[in-house]
């Protein structure tokens, strides 16, 4: 008998799109552990999956989060070097992999590209310190490659590689159990330009997560660190409506 892990297994999507609600069961007792595909988010190149097939993996495309590939208990970051570069920049690159952690047991940071890509970088002692805080401090284990066509056969590795036990564990949805602290910051780190340390500082200036969402941008600004800029982008995006399905289209767009 089969032990149902979350909900009913939905049948696989034969365009290789996204498909929701599809869940991963464990054996029970007395059976077999069946090994899961190596799950691929919807956003990663198609050419990678194509690439994973032909070397013989079972591939799922669904949209992850966080991570780009999820493999039994492995989550994994996927980056080229010149997106390991702007996410440097835009300060969300230790972010992304520290959610990747709290997520996985294993996380796992593929670099992708010409090493020799970082000396054309204006700063590449920043880069350099990045790869070393990554490996030092955060213990994520950085694997680097060529291109897209290695990328694909390191993965197979990984995937081919996974004992019954690990590859029981399946795709975790959820993170980890945070606590009420935890989940504060989780919150308010989801606002842009917002790390642990700019959460920190808000919520103790607040008090509360709903003081921070409702705070105006002048009262923004009189948090350590914050600045005019981040309190004017938190602003807007906190206070704009929310479009989604009915955003208009403009009949003058050429794009629309």
């Amino acid at each position: 008998m089969w032990e149902k892990r979350v909900r009913a297994r939905a049948q696989p999507n034969p365009d290789d799109s996204e498909t929701p609600g599809r869940n991963v069961y464990v054996a029970g007792p007395g059976c077999a552990a069946v090994a899961p595909p190596l799950y691929v988010d919807a956003n990663e190149p198609k050419e990678i999956a194509d690439l994973l097939r032909g070397l013989g993996v079972e591939v799922e495309r669904r949209k992850i989060a966080p991570g780009d590939y999820v493999c039994g208990e492995v989550g994994i970051e996927r980056k080229t070097i010149s997106d390991f570069f702007g996410s440097l920049v835009q300060k969300r690159l230790f972010e992304q992999l520290r959610r990747l952690r709290e997520s996985y047991p294993v996380a796992l940071l593929i670099l992708e590209g010409d090493p020799q890509e970082i000396s054309d970088f204006k700063s590449p002692q920043a880069f350099l310190g990045a790869i070393v805080a990554i490996e030092v401090d955060e213990r994520v284990p950085i694997l680097t490659t060529a291109d897209r066509e290695q990328t694909a056969a390191l993965l197979a590795v990984i995937w081919k590689r996974q004992g019954r036990e690990r590859s029981a564990y399946g795709l975790r949805h959820k993170t980890k159990t945070l606590d009420l602290e935890e989940r504060q910051r989780f919150l308010v780190e989801g606002l842009p330009n917002v790390g642990e340390t700019l959460a920190r500082n808000l919520l103790e200036h607040f008090g509360s997560v709903r003081a921070v969402f409702t705070a105006d941008e002048e009262e923004l600004r009189e948090v350590p660190k914050i600045g005019e800029g981040k309190a004017a982008e938190i602003a807007r995006v906190l206070g704009s409506r929310y479009e989604g399905r009915q955003k208009r289209i403009d009949p003058e767009d050429p794009d629309a």
